[in-house]
């Protein structure tokens, strides 16, 4: 994985602004893996793709992520900031194709989600195909390999919800990074919570700002300069910085 240019960065987001999150997740990977298949982007488990994402971020932006969410109690917006590092799980490098459990009678395998399940239960839960709280049985409905009970084959359908339960707690065991818990305390009510970090909304959330900033920062120099488009964002962010000082005077 490499970090990307000024230019490759402003492609993919050109690209993926009208995309969804994970078009987008996957767009930014597919220019920074370029070694890589987009099949094979894809088909990574969620918390390995998500891992990658931070790391990319990490490198190209800075380590240190600021953000506010408002308080779900009183509504108090709370700004905080951490390291990437510390949003990083320890995992084990290679992860099996499969899994298996048993659980309450049940030999259960299963795989890991992907980005490819994500994308269609999506697509689907828009086209109004589910519920709202269905998104778990769409999800081993795609990622369950096969449940037995007593060598008899049973459907998603027919499992009890302990057993899908255990199974949706077994595959974020194995892939913790999928889902990050953040642990806040608002300081106006002290209301304590755990809120979900979601690496490709924040990260894209970043690029859509900074893409607007460096159109307005070429629109400045092009003006000033006559430069192309191209040569400003051949420039190091810091010689850029210079000439809109300057331009700017």
């Amino acid at each position: 994985m490499r970090p990307l240019s000024a230019l490759e960065l402003l492609g993919v987001w050109e690209r993926g602004r009208r995309q969804s999150p994970v078009r987008q997740a996957l767009l930014l990977l597919e220019a920074a893996c370029p070694d890589e298949t987009p099949e094979a982007l894809a088909a990574l488990p969620v918390g390995r793709r998500d891992a990658r994402l931070l790391k990319l971020r990490a490198s190209m932006l800075g380590s240190h992520l600021e953000s506010v969410v408002a308080c779900p109690a009183c509504g108090e917006q709370l700004e905080f900031s951490l390291e990437a590092e510390t949003l990083l799980v320890t995992v084990e490098e290679d992860l099996p194709e499969t899994f298996t459990i048993q659980s309450d009678g049940y030999e259960v395998s299963f795989r890991l989600p992907n980005s490819l399940d994500l994308a269609d239960i999506a697509a689907r839960e828009d086209a109004g195909a589910a519920r709202e709280d269905a998104g778990a049985a769409l999800l081993l409905e795609r990622c369950l390999v096969y449940a037995r009970q007593e060598n008899q084959d049973v459907t998603v359908a027919q499992l009890p919800e302990e057993v899908a339960a255990a199974i949706i707690d077994s595959m974020l065991q194995a892939d913790p990074q999928a889902e990050v818990h953040l642990a806040l305390s608002c300081p106006a009510c002290a209301h304590q919570w755990q809120s979900l970090f979601d690496i490709v909304s924040f990260f894209w959330g970043e690029l859509e700002a900074w893409a607007r900033r460096l159109l307005y920062d070429v629109h400045t120099l092009a003006s000033a300069y006559g430069w192309c488009e191209a040569d400003i964002l051949a420039m190091s962010a810091w010689r850029r910085e210079q000439y809109l000082n300057m331009a700017n005077r």
